[in-house]
């Protein structure tokens, strides 16, 4: 079958710039249903990552209700975010590293995107380190002398560990490796799947705890003086949970049947099903407050503290198929597009998706993850990475080029978006140390709580600072995008 390729002024794109997988969607490939989008972000919810996140805040001090006004502040600024930058996938039908090419030149783009794809590929690891941890507590509910392996050392991991992670890694590649429709296939039915499991826990701390006034009234023990600093680092650690997504949800939304069905379906799915997981979340460590007199912050080691083989099993197979699912629909897809755009003569989504697999795995993150404060730390560094991009990225397209791309410039390097934009590695770059600010100078060591919010801003009013002068001359340029056709 002949391949589509995109014509500007009856000249291909340049081939280093273009593949199928980052071409422009048309007609019957934008397919997606909000109904898609909204389970799909049933399945990017359970992430238990930020569950762990959302229940370290009453592990800090917080009450009930104080950790929950954070966790629903995160989300409310996450999915403003995620709606703004949600358009111009939607608009033009293709992905983030295409996209990016705007702001940062076709040249200079690859910058960014490396990075992105070096993030993403970090989290597929941690992911699939969290999903062997459920692999791992079947098996050991399954088999009375499955712990006994755990004798026999391998990289690091215990022998039970080690093949409940090669089980891990199989499922992913059995995904990942299909292309996208199979990973919309996936997450419209494993999307829902643990918020099952999720409800029972919350039944089961109401039950431990006397009932849900007694989850609710825990009371705060955190001082007045740290209270503000632990809840902007609370947000900036959830935001960076999400903060890779924020910056690539064009890849998904790339495939929506119009702007009204990805607006809808994630306004039904982000936020509210974003806020109810946190919610289950903080009343089940609650619970384990009564249940254990130490909160348990990890969904998989309360549910490897029930007596019942059966639900254990049951509950750590959702929670696998819940972090299978969240992986595959973020990091997976966007990894998938980022290592392509890098190469897209020589790699496909699928090729890249299997090279993220092997990364992943290698990167090892059971050396780290469960270490104590750690996990803070890194989610605070993508975020500070992340956040000078997404601010750029939203400048660009709605002020500077007032919603208005030329797309056929997006696959040639002699278009108006070639080579290198040094505007925008200078914004990012600025954006990137004024977030890292408080990292790296202990006298302002309290900025860095607010680094997601910091980055966003520098960058995106540097960036605004450096192209005004040139916002009337790229946009006149949108005429062109008529010239723009699919063969």
């Amino acid at each position: 079958m002949k391949e589509e390729r995109v014509l500007v002024e009856g000249k291909e794109p340049n081939k280093n710039l273009y593949n199928s997988d980052l071409a422009p969607l048309t007609g019957e490939k934008k397919n997606w249903t909000w109904w898609a989008y909204a389970t799909i972000w049933m399945g990017i919810v359970h992430n238990i990552v930020a569950w762990e996140v959302a229940a370290h805040l009453m592990v800090a001090g917080m009450s009930f209700w104080q950790a929950f006004a954070c966790v629903a502040s995160a989300y409310l600024v996450a999915f403003i975010a995620i709606a703004f930058n949600s358009y111009s996938g939607s608009k033009y039908g293709v992905p983030f590293p295409v996209l990016i090419r705007a702001s940062f030149g076709t040249k200079g783009a690859q910058i960014p995107v490396f990075i992105r794809a070096c993030l993403g590929i970090f989290w597929f690891g941690v992911h699939m380190y969290i999903g062997s941890i459920a692999v791992n507590v079947i098996l050991a509910s399954s088999f009375p002398a499955w712990d006994s392996l755990g004798n026999i050392n391998v990289l690091g991991l215990g022998l039970n560990e080690f093949i409940a992670f090669v089980i891990t890694f199989s499922l992913h590649a059995i995904v990942i490796t299909h292309g996208m429709e199979r990973v919309r296939k996936f997450e419209a039915w494993a999307g829902p799947v643990i918020m099952v499991i999720a409800v029972g826990l919350v039944f089961w701390a109401a039950n431990v705890s006397g009932g849900l006034g007694n989850l609710v009234s825990i009371p705060s023990t955190i001082s007045s003086e740290d209270f503000w600093p632990t809840f902007f680092l609370g947000m900036t650690a959830l935001l960076g949970t999400v903060a890779t997504l924020i910056l690539n949800i064009s890849d998904l939304t790339r495939f929506s049947r119009s702007q009204k069905d990805h607006i809808v379906g994630q306004g039904m799915g982000m936020p509210t099903m974003f806020i109810l997981f946190s919610l289950m979340a903080l009343l089940t460590t609650a619970g384990t407050m009564y249940a254990f007199d130490e909160p348990v912050t990890n969904p998989i080691y309360v549910l490897a503290g029930f007596e019942n083989p059966f639900i254990v099993i049951v509950g750590a197979l959702s929670i696998l198929v819940s972090t299978l699912s969240v992986n595959v629909a973020t990091n997976g897809v966007a990894v998938g597009y980022d290592l392509t755009n890098l190469a897209p003569s020589k790699l496909n989504f699928r090729k890249s998706g299997a090279i993220a697999l092997t990364i992943g795995a290698i990167s090892a993150p059971w050396l780290w993850y469960e270490e104590g404060g750690a996990l803070d730390v890194v989610l605070g560094a993508i975020g500070a990475t992340m956040a000078p991009v997404l601010g750029i990225m939203l400048i660009d397209f709605f002020i500077i080029r007032k919603m208005n791309y030329n797309l056929a410039s997006l696959f040639r390097h002699d278009g108006i978006y070639g080579g290198w934009n040094r505007n925008g590695l200078i914004a990012f770059i600025v954006g990137a140390l004024a977030a890292y600010s408080g990292l790296i100078i202990p006298s302002i060591s309290y900025l860095y709580n607010y680094n997601w919010f910091i980055g966003v801003g520098v960058a995106a009013v540097t960036y605004l600072a450096l192209m005004w002068s040139k916002r009337t001359a790229v946009t006149d340029s949108k005429k062109k995008d008529a010239d723009s056709k699919v063969i």
